[in-house]
């Protein structure tokens, strides 16, 4: 692509959508031609791997304008995006359908990523007084497992962060946290003539299962409306049941992934417990099967200050009020880190994850025009 292209965030952002990085893929070819746009323009370059054999050719790219030293901003993003299928609008070829663009990671968030390139382009560098930092990460959609790499290894050590998932270009402040965990269930086998002789691990999953959906029921009782979060409650939702080996022998084994969303404050390891406690009640009556409970991950909820200065800042140049998200982001790791974290970037989530994902062109636009002030406001 020549330069006048990749100067163009619209244009910038249909290269990025050519690259193909859905999460189990590599992405270091996406980021190898981030490095050609940067260096240009004066960034130390570093790049943070996975050491996980399991995630080979997944990479963290870090870009730093600036001196080298605490403080100044982040713009912050990943590069993987959901799955797609060739049938589907939104794949890697990218099309344009008046101010729309089309494409996988069109909104989510190729079109933030470019909106940051370009910003980073039109903007005179040696004018910095304080670190800026671009931080592009591997698989947020399946974990967040590049942030956290980032976090153990390589933590920015900013004031400011600002992440560039869609949300109409409004600051948003809050959003639930995450958790996961899977159930597993063991019986006996029987041939199932006389289910009698065995235990059946997938009763025991639908007692339990039936069990934790009366908890969610009393999660949903105790929400709070004023959260500013939509659902105002602590969500619980089990998306995968597995088990038995036939139809004709009673069930042996049986698991089931779950997932909950904490609201702010909330303690995840508590949640957990209890989620835990109602499990163990439902199966006495069913003799001859246990449950073991297995937590993966758990992510706090993000809550800014809305009286913070890049938050107020915010406000008032996107003369928007705060938001609060319904979908987890990489900013309680950047937190944790030190910095304020807000979730600011073109598009609606509405617009992500679909058979035709899109973005506003004008968006695009308008999204590097708001992060060049964002530079020049907090890191000149």
């Amino acid at each position: 692509m020549d330069v006048s292209s990749s100067r163009d965030p619209v244009k910038l952002t249909e290269e990025l959508i050519s690259y193909d990085t859905v999460s189990h893929l590599p992405n270091e070819g996406f980021c190898a031609r981030l490095e050609e746009l940067l260096e240009p323009l004066g960034a130390a370059i570093q790049r943070c791997g996975s050491p996980d054999p399991k995630r080979p050719g997944q990479v963290n790219l870090l870009a730093r304008f600036g001196p080298d030293r605490d403080g100044g901003m982040a713009l912050a993003g990943h590069t993987d995006t959901v799955p797609y299928a060739a049938e589907m609008r939104s794949t890697v070829v990218p099309e344009r359908d008046g101010r729309r663009l089309y494409g996988r990671g069109a909104c989510d968030m190729k079109g933030g990523i470019a909106a940051m390139l370009n910003a980073c382009q039109r903007f005179d560098m040696s004018r910095l007084r304080k670190p800026l930092w671009l931080a592009f990460t591997f698989q947020e959609e399946i974990g967040c497992h590049g942030v956290k790499l980032l976090e153990r290894v390589a933590p920015l050590r900013v004031e400011h962060c600002i992440i560039g998932e869609p949300t109409g270009l409004r600051p948003a402040v809050q959003h639930k946290g995450y958790a996961a965990g899977v159930f597993r269930l063991r019986g006996s086998p029987a041939h199932s003539s006389d289910p009698r002789q065995g235990a059946s691990a997938i009763h025991g999953a639908a007692r339990v299962i039936d069990a934790l959906y009366g908890l969610a029921e009393e999660w949903q009782g105790r929400g709070d409306p004023a959260c500013g979060l939509e659902p105002p409650w602590t969500t619980l939702n089990i998306g995968k049941v597995e088990g038995g080996s036939a139809r004709n022998v009673v069930a042996e084994h049986a698991s089931f992934v779950l997932e909950v969303r904490p609201l702010p404050g909330q303690d995840a390891a508590a949640l957990f417990a209890e989620v835990e406690r109602r499990a163990v009640a439902a199966l006495p009556e069913l003799r001859g099967v246990v449950v073991k409970f297995e937590p993966h991950e758990t992510d706090e909820a993000l809550a800014t200050s809305e009286g913070a200065p890049l938050v107020q800042w915010l406000v008032e140049r996107t003369a928007s009020q705060t938001i609060s998200v319904p979908f987890y982001t990489e900013g309680p790791t950047f937190s944790r880190m030190g910095a304020v974290a807000c979730i600011c970037g073109p598009g609606e989530i509405a617009q992500a994850h679909r058979e035709d994902e899109w973005v506003e062109m004008d968006a695009l636009e308008a999204a590097s025009d708001l992060y060049a002030d964002a530079i020049e406001a907090f890191c000149t």
